[in-house]
């Protein structure tokens, strides 16, 4: 998941960012399930891409992208029950499996595998020559006939019952398995209720994020009989059922997840920001809504998180917030650290560096994300690098956001004749953009490199630098 995007976690925690639960299983009919919880910051610009087979020779298959059906392949199956998710894991990995192979050369090895692969062992063979080039990640694969594997960095796992992986490499042992909170709930539950649609949903509810990332869907599959059920954002009472065949009748198409969930509560919170972002209006949403004290955090948190972070919608997202602190108590895996570090972001878009310097040195255990943020409000920086931007000197702030840095903001200092940050950096290469009154912009004077992936998923300009 998030596959392109995964070697730039500079300035996230991995233990939490790029999550994803993946369960794969055959319960007591011999049917094959798999699971997959897709977490990352809240945001319902997400793809479910129908590809009919091209002739004889060729599968038809599903996709699940961000931002535009274009983006990175986060996950897919195809019409013959083969299905596939990846989970992120914490760099640096190096993968001991690809010492002796070529680098595949059809394109993207994971869509190729769905286009011409009925079974986990076909798609294994084709491992025996090829690897993905740049691959920091874990490949979970399952297949109609009962075959689970799990490509780690340095080994293949291959099971026929039941296979868990999450943001560890699946073959370590000890500690990295135990700090994995998901994992061993996932195991408990496969355990205590054996694998079916029921038993997958309670995990993926049980396994879900909750925190500064969500589920933003998860996906159920019947591998066996190619049905396929979505949820969408921490929501587990009303799914879209359908299936590949279904789809795949269609004929080619690019759906927007969303659209099939048109009562879902946070599409019609986001609906009522983009009429009338106000703290009355929402409050008037949240009241008329009779939601309990619990899902008006979780509401209000993914709302956040999709203006803050993914779409930059400041205003929306600075009227969000001091709401969201009223139901904070509710959600007992906010880190505190994480909610001060995140309110100092929002101080100081508004412009009050003073208010977001003050929150950030009560912390008593600062991690160095707060530690780092300090010193960029207060100019300290040892630096090695300049960006600058001349105009807007009107403005109450200027954020920078440097492509992969996802919940990390550098803010400006102001000059006489524009704004200039000057920051220390190891990177070869700086892909960036400014915010101005949550209007994104590019210095034009500087290098430009078009249709680069966001965040989001879609497509953009970036500034670049290399110091």
């Amino acid at each position: 998941m998030r596959t392109a995007l995964l070697l730039l976690l500079l300035f996230v925690p991995a233990s939490w960012l790029f999550a994803c639960t993946i369960v794969s299983g055959t319960d007591r009919k011999g049917q094959t399930w798999a699971m997959n919880n897709e977490d990352f910051f809240h945001t319902s610009s997400n793809y479910v891409n129908v590809f009919p087979a091209k002739d004889k020779h060729t599968l038809g298959y599903l996709t699940l992208t961000y931002g535009s059906p274009q983006s990175s392949v986060q996950g897919g199956v195809n019409e013959a029950g083969l299905f596939f998710d990846v989970n992120a894991l914490p760099p640096p990995q190096q993968y001991k499996l690809r010492v002796g192979k070529k680098p595949f050369p059809h394109g993207n090895m994971l869509e190729y595998m769905l286009q011409h692969c009925k079974s986990v062992p076909e798609f294994l063979a084709l491992w025996d020559t090829y690897y993905l080039p740049d691959l920091g990640d874990q490949i979970h694969i399952a297949d109609k006939y009962g075959n689970l594997a799990v490509i780690a960095p340095d080994t293949i796992l291959q099971a026929t019952k039941q296979l868990t992986s999450t943001n560890f490499n699946v073959c370590a042992t000890g500690p990295q398995k135990q700090s994995c909170w998901r994992y061993p709930i996932a195991q408990k539950l496969l355990a205590e209720n054996g694998v079916s649609h029921a038993s997958l949903l309670r995990i993926a509810a049980a396994t879900s994020q909750r925190e500064f990332t969500t589920s933003v869907y998860t996906n159920i599959y019947n591998l066996s009989t190619g049905e396929i059920w979505f949820y969408l954002a921490e929501e587990y009472q009303t799914p879209w059922h359908t299936s590949v065949a279904d789809l795949l009748k269609q004929g080619n198409q690019h759906i927007l997840l969303a659209s099939k969930f048109p009562q879902n509560a946070s599409q019609r919170l986001a609906a009522v920001l983009k009429t009338n972002a106000t703290s009355q209006a929402v409050s008037r949403f949240l009241q008329e809504g009779q939601f309990k004290a619990g899902q008006r955090e979780s509401l209000l948190r993914m709302a956040f998180l999709n203006d803050f972070y993914i779409d930059k919608a400041f205003a929306a997202a600075n009227v969000l917030f001091p709401l969201w602190e009223q139901y904070m108590y509710t959600n007992k895996r906010l880190d505190s650290t994480e909610v001060q570090f995140t309110k100092a972001e929002v101080l100081a878009i508004e412009g009050k560096n003073k208010e977001a310097m003050q929150v950030l040195e009560s912390l008593r255990k600062p991690s160095w994300k707060p530690t780092a943020l300090l010193t960029n409000l207060r100019g300290t920086e040892e630096a090695n690098t300049v960006i600058e931007l001349p105009g807007y000197v009107g403005a109450k702030s200027v954020a920078v956001e440097i492509k992969g840095e996802y919940n990390f903001l550098h803010f400006m200092q102001k000059t006489p004749t524009g704004w200039r940050l000057r920051l220390k950096t190891n990177r070869e290469e700086l892909q960036y953009c400014f915010y101005v009154a949550s209007k994104r912009v590019l210095n034009p004077t500087l290098p430009v490199l078009q249709n680069q992936e966001t965040a989001k998923g879609d497509f953009a300009s970036f500034n670049i630098l290399r110091p």
